[in-house]
């Protein structure tokens, strides 16, 4: 009996021990005191970016081990492959397919039978356009309907001329090239002047304006920032051209055909 009354008065103790360091903890404010400040614990909180920017030109890369912000950039190309990359997810990648150039070949009736070796690589992407009789007006007529307003620097080859040199002087046809040219700086597109092929049987002063016109094409090119592509002596040779002194055999043809299919491969590249 007498440790049991020893312990009930220990417990009260306690009790008023307990009581008593209440009060002293918590104070009652009432509304003629002025509150005091309020302190809240201080938290660390951890701020990162848990995705990767996608933009045209760098991936800025951030993540939960990268505490410092000091990572350095990864460059990407302009044209090509943007990935995202979700950690949470296993690194899952979201890929956009990089755009084929189109191309664009366009001239006289000496392109027909040169779309299957120019297009085959890439149909979706390549056109080749054979307007047989046609001038140098007849191509600057027909550009804006070749070139479509979302292709992005396309290649443009261009093989005309032959048929103005039927009839025209040097100083027209140069007028109708300049005026040609104009036309293609309206589109941003990657532009290639494929030299005049001799004819035969048409007469001296033909044969001389033919040289004159590419001499003079030439040089104009490297004004204006276009290619040239010059097919030297190569269909001065016997056995290309057919019996109209115009118009490529079966051997140039294929000359011919070759020659421009490597030229689009080689630009593309």
């Amino acid at each position: 009996m007498l440790l049991r009354a020893q312990s009930s008065k220990d417990l009260e103790q306690v009790a008023q021990r307990s009581q008593e360091a209440s009060e002293e903890a918590w104070q009652h404010v009432t509304s003629r005191r002025r509150r005091g400040n309020v302190r809240v614990p201080a938290t660390w909180t951890q701020v990162t970016n848990r995705f990767h920017v996608l933009s045209t030109g760098t991936v800025a890369e951030s993540g939960p081990d990268n505490m410092s912000g000091g990572r350095k950039q990864k460059e990407t190309p302009l044209v090509g492959r943007h990935e995202m990359h979700c950690p949470e997810m296993g690194g899952s990648t979201t890929t956009t397919p990089k755009r084929r150039r189109r191309v664009v070949v366009v001239g006289d009736s000496l392109l027909r039978g040169t779309e299957s070796s120019i297009c085959r690589p890439d149909r979706e992407n390549r056109e080749v356009c054979c307007l047989p009789g046609a001038k140098i007006r007849d191509v600057t007529e027909r550009l804006p309907r070749l070139i479509k307003p979302l292709d992005r620097y396309p290649f443009l080859l261009l093989y005309v001329g032959t048929n103005d040199t039927a009839k025209n002087d040097l100083e027209r046809i140069t007028a109708d090239y300049v005026a040609l040219g104009r036309r293609i700086k309206e589109f941003e597109a990657q532009v290639v002047f494929s030299s005049i092929l001799p004819v035969e049987g048409k007469g001296l002063g033909r044969d001389r304006r033919i040289v004159e016109v590419n001499e003079w094409l030439r040089r104009w090119c490297q004004r204006e920032g276009f290619g040239f592509f010059d097919h030297g002596m190569v269909f001065q040779e016997g056995g290309v051209l057919g019996r109209d002194g115009l118009h490529l055999k079966k051997r140039g043809k294929s000359i011919f055909t070759s020659r421009l299919a490597n030229l689009v491969r080689r630009a593309l590249n």
